[in-house]
């Protein structure tokens, strides 16, 4: 549901009404991916694992949290018909970086970056931000 503004506070008059969709989508996978698995005790695999124990394991888990990723959002985001994930180069030590290609039910692709901090926090963002979305 479209409150009155997305994450960071982005006004939705600002946003063309048929990008409003795919910064919904963002926001939920966001929301989704900042959530630790469990902590909501009715939906036990809601969120991500401890990340504490998943950048203990790197770089082995860098690969293993990409089904987790992948399961988990296509679970918890019901507008999602598929995605594909693709660990990027480890640029910042503890970070984790992912394009998450998607596609969405209603036929549409679009494609986010995932930053994982060490702290836990992830960053997740439209790589066609220009002009809020819009196609050139």
């Amino acid at each position: 549901m479209l409150l009155q503004n997305f994450d960071g506070e982005l006004d939705l008059y600002r946003v063309r009404e048929e990008d409003q969709h795919i910064l919904s989508v963002l926001d939920n996978v966001q929301r989704i991916l900042n959530s630790r698995a469990g902590s909501l005790s009715h939906l036990p695999d809601y969120g991500l694992p401890d990340m504490g124990l998943i950048l203990q394991g790197l770089p082995a888990a860098a690969h293993g949290l990409m089904s987790t990723l992948a399961n988990t959002l296509l679970k918890y985001e019901p507008r999602l018909a598929a995605i594909n994930i693709e660990l990027l180069p480890q640029t910042q030590p503890g970070h984790l970086e992912y394009v998450l290609d998607m596609q969405l039910k209603e036929g549409e692709k679009v494609t986010f970056g995932a930053t994982l901090a060490p702290q836990g926090k992830v960053l997740v963002r439209h790589l066609r931000r220009q002009n809020y979305l819009s196609k050139p």
